[in-house]
C-alpha cells in the first residue's frame, strides 16, 4: 500500500475556494482532512487560526456538502475526514446526520473528555470511522485511544502548535516504534510541521505510513492553484521516493 498523503482543506474559508479540491485529486492526495471551524483551535498556529476566523463568517455545513459534491466528480477514490475540536455545543451532538458521507473523523481533545467520546460515538453511529490524534509527549490514555482507532493514528511530529518547520524531528522514529510495540495496528501518520517533499520522505523513512500537511497547504492555496499543485506533487513524490 502506498504511503498516505493527507491534506488539509478549510471549510467555509471564503479565500480557499472549493474548486481547489480538483488540485488535491489530480496531485495524488489520498485523504482530504476537512477542518471544521473551532472557537478555540488551541493546537493550531497562525495559518489555521486565521483560516478558522475567516470561516466563522460562513456556513461550514453547506461548505462541506459542496466540497463532498466536488469530490464526487472525481473517480480517484479520495476519502473525506472531518477534523474537529471537542467543543461543547458542537452541531454533531444534535444532528445525527452530521457525519453522514464521511469516511472518518478526528476529534481533538483529551481522551477522557465526555464531549470527545460523544462525538466519536456520533461518528460511528453515522457509519464513519474514528481516527486518533496523539499529542506530545505520548501519554498512555492517548495510546490506548489509538489502539481503538478505525482508520489511522496521527502523531504530533513536532512540539508546539501547527505550522511549517525547517527540519524533521528524528525522534519520530522512536515514537512510531513505541506505538507499534504498544499495540497500535492502524496506519500511523505524522503531522505538525511537515511542509516539504524531503520531510515527507523522512517521515516514511522513520516508519510512518503517511503524513498530514495543513499549514503549508493553506499557505500554498492562498498563493493560487499553481503553488498548491506544486507543493502537493512535491509531497507525493517525497512519499513515493
Amino acid at each position: 500500500m502506498r504511503p498516505s498523503l493527507i491534506a488539509y482543506f478549510p471549510l467555509a474559508d471564503a479565500v480557499v475556494p472549493t474548486h481547489l479540491l480538483d488540485v488535491y485529486a489530480d496531485a495524488g492526495v489520498d485523504i482530504v482532512e476537512f477542518g471544521w471551524p473551532a472557537r478555540d483551535p488551541y493546537l493550531d498556529g497562525a495559518d489555521v487560526r486565521a483560516s478558522m476566523a475567516r470561516a466563522a463568517e460562513g456556513d461550514a455545513r453547506a461548505a462541506f456538502i459542496a466540497a463532498r459534491e466536488r469530490l464526487s466528480t472525481h473517480c480517484k477514490g479520495l476519502k473525506a475526514l472531518i477534523m474537529t475540536y471537542s467543543e461543547q455545543g458542537h452541531p454533531a451532538l444534535r444532528d445525527p446526520d452530521f457525519f453522514r458521507n464521511v469516511d472518518s473523523t478526528l476529534v481533538v481533545g483529551p481522551p477522557e473528555s465526555a464531549c470527545r467520546s460523544a462525538l466519536e460515538t456520533c461518528a460511528r453511529n453515522a457509519g464513519a470511522g474514528v481516527s486518533a490524534f496523539l499529542p506530545l509527549p505520548l501519554a498512555s490514555d492517548d495510546i490506548a485511544a489509538a489502539t481503538r482507532a478505525d482508520c489511522y493514528a496521527m502523531v504530533q511530529a513536532a512540539a508546539g502548535v501547527t505550522g511549517p518547520r525547517m527540519s524533521f524531528d528524528a525522534g519520530n522514529k522512536a515514537r512510531v516504534v513505541e506505538l507499534r510495540a504498544k499495540g497500535v495496528t492502524v496506519p500511523i501518520v505524522l503531522g505538525f510541521g511537515i511542509s516539504s517533499g524531503a520531510q515527507a520522505h523522512d517521515a516514511i523513512a522513520c516508519g510512518a505510513d503517511g503524513v498530514v500537511v495543513g499549514s503549508a497547504v493553506l499557505r500554498a492555496a492562498l498563493h493560487g492553484r499553481g503553488e498548491l499543485e506544486a507543493l502537493l506533487r512535491q509531497l507525493r513524490e517525497g512519499l513515493d521516493a
